[in-house]
């Protein structure tokens, strides 16, 4: 079987140095396990959608010389061909199917009343029973454990560390979580890397592959690696632009500067100037546990 994986930017800010690491990770172990690579822009957000982050992110892939077999080559093709907004009713068709099943259900809680309501942001159902024709559309997590897709320490952990998550906004816009887990499939993506902040992410989508019965996800492999922090131990940001890889694109013509760095963040201990040096430089099982260690 064909093996693909993905770049998977989102335009809601400037690419850091965290981001520019992981498309290098993401293209050296396809270099490694000979995989294709697409390229899939996460624009579903729309309130966080800027034209010059989605500039960024062809520039600093260009810059950085790591190439995609699918997908879109520019950001106008990107805009004409490729964004999500393209393919929000299949999106919706999925979160319809699971409303028709009994796995969802629609909320009118607004953010301040669930804090009020519960103490966190983590849903608890107050709105499972109430039968609305409208409003944000959550996964019931009740359900789902009644018909096993999750079993009873998973549904008390969920519970508690996420709730009953939005699958559709009360704007009829279909969330990341979703949208990730059918662009994934509908790509035919058989592995993902990725930070060990999105650990909560690849469990919530696991579940709603279940529910969706979409065997080819929960299938995937997946890869973790550490995240770059800044000086002081914090996840960088994009609303940072201390840490924005076009401080470095911008007044350089070769990314020789990135790839020495990187060597060192990885634990190389030749100084590597370009991304085939480095990728060959990585330790042979470097990519074989499904915690990256650097």
């Amino acid at each position: 079987m064909e093996k693909w994986t993905r770049f998977a930017p989102t335009p809601s800010g400037y690419i850091h140095m965290g981001n520019a690491l992981n498309f290098f990770l993401i293209w050296a172990w396809a270099k490694r396990e000979r995989m294709s690579i697409a390229l899939r822009i996460d624009d579903i957000d729309r309130s966080r959608f800027r034209v010059e982050y989605l500039d960024d992110i062809f520039a600093a892939l260009d810059w950085l010389k790591l190439e995609h077999h699918f997908g879109p080559v520019s950001p106008d093709d990107f805009l004409r061909n490729y964004t999500q907004n393209m393919r929000m009713e299949k999106y919706l068709d999925a979160a319809r199917a699971l409303l028709a099943s009994g796995l969802a259900y629609y909320c009118n809680c607004s953010r301040r009343k669930i804090e009020e309501r519960f103490g966190t942001s983590s849903y608890q159902g107050y709105c499972r029973d109430k039968h609305l024709k409208d409003g944000t559309l959550r996964l019931n997590l009740e359900n789902c454990y009644v018909a096993k897709f999750l079993d009873n320490e998973s549904f008390h952990e969920f519970l508690k560390e996420i709730g009953d998550f939005a699958l559709v906004d009360r704007d009829v816009r279909a969330t990341y979580q979703l949208v990730s887990v059918i662009d994934d499939v509908h790509l035919g993506i058989t592995h993902i890397m990725r930070g060990e902040d999105l650990l909560a992410s690849t469990k919530v989508q696991r579940l709603l592959a279940k529910t969706l019965n979409l065997a080819s996800f929960s299938s995937m492999t997946f890869r973790f690696h550490p995240l770059v922090r800044s000086p002081d131990g914090h996840k960088l940001s994009k609303s940072e632009g201390a840490f924005a890889l076009q401080n470095l694109y911008r007044k350089a013509a070769s990314p020789t500067e990135f790839y020495l760095w990187a060597s060192g963040v990885l634990g190389v201990a030749e100084k590597c100037e370009s991304a085939e040096q480095l990728a060959d430089s990585l330790a042979q099982n470097f990519f074989e546990n499904d915690f990256l260690r650097f």
